[in-house]
């Protein structure tokens, strides 16, 4: 209950002062000074990238402008939105979505992870423990598959190695040991009646090599050749 008492208090001074317009004389005083920076939702940058984005200065206080970090930091690649809060008495709580790896592109410099849109994203694959799908060209139809593959079911998305785009338009995924061929716009649907089969096929110890479903209604599997 005492330490309780004392939040009131603080809190209530901190009203105080801020009705009577004194947030620049909160600003002046070393007991509201940012000793803490927590951060949430971060997966794949660096903590040392965002702190060094934040740009804090030698002194900085928790009742400096919250707008002006946010924009700071909104304005990395691979960050989508930000949300600065005050902890009292010395805390930034940080909130950071960012914008996901989907695959990796392969190029002269090695596996670039890039998002949904063809976009590169500036994260480093090892320090991130990204395990993403290979594509060898920013098809963004084919990009587009791999993150509705993603919603439609997680776990036979991180079985893709591989995607790309087919002489006919279809779009095929590289599996261990099998391949799926789809449509060149599959719904989600489809992703999912493809990621059940694969799933009831593997449990049954049935070995197949390829899933069709570019066929409406149909998901066609075929065997290993003998």
């Amino acid at each position: 209950m005492k330490g309780l008492a004392i939040r009131l208090v603080l809190a209530s001074g901190v009203l105080v002062a801020l009705s009577l317009g004194g947030r620049w004389a909160l600003r002046q005083t070393d007991f509201f000074r940012v000793r803490r920076v927590e951060l949430e939702g971060l997966r794949y940058l660096s903590p040392e990238r965002l702190l060094a984005a934040l740009d804090l200065g030698p002194r900085p206080n928790l009742f400096d402008p919250l707008g002006a970090l946010e924009r700071r930091l909104e304005s990395l690649p691979g960050v989508v939105t930000v949300r600065v809060e005050r902890v009292l008495p010395g805390t930034l709580r940080i909130a950071v979505e960012e914008r996901p790896a989907i695959a990796f592109l392969a190029g002269r410099e090695g596996l670039v992870p890039v998002d949904s849109a063809g976009e590169e994203l500036p994260y480093d694959p090892v320090a991130a423990g990204l395990d993403l799908p290979v594509v060898e060209s920013l098809d963004k139809g084919v990009l587009s598959v791999l993150a509705l593959a993603r919603r439609a079911d997680s776990a036979f998305y991180h079985e893709v190695q591989a995607a790309g785009r087919g002489r006919d338009g279809s779009v095929w995924l590289e599996l261990p040991r099998k391949r799926v061929l789809l449509p060149g716009a599959p719904a989600i649907d489809v992703l999912r009646a493809v990621a059940v089969v694969n799933r009831e096929l593997e449990a049954s110890g049935r070995p197949h090599r390829e899933l069709d479903a570019r066929y409406a209604g149909w998901v066609i599997a075929r065997r290993d050749r003998t």
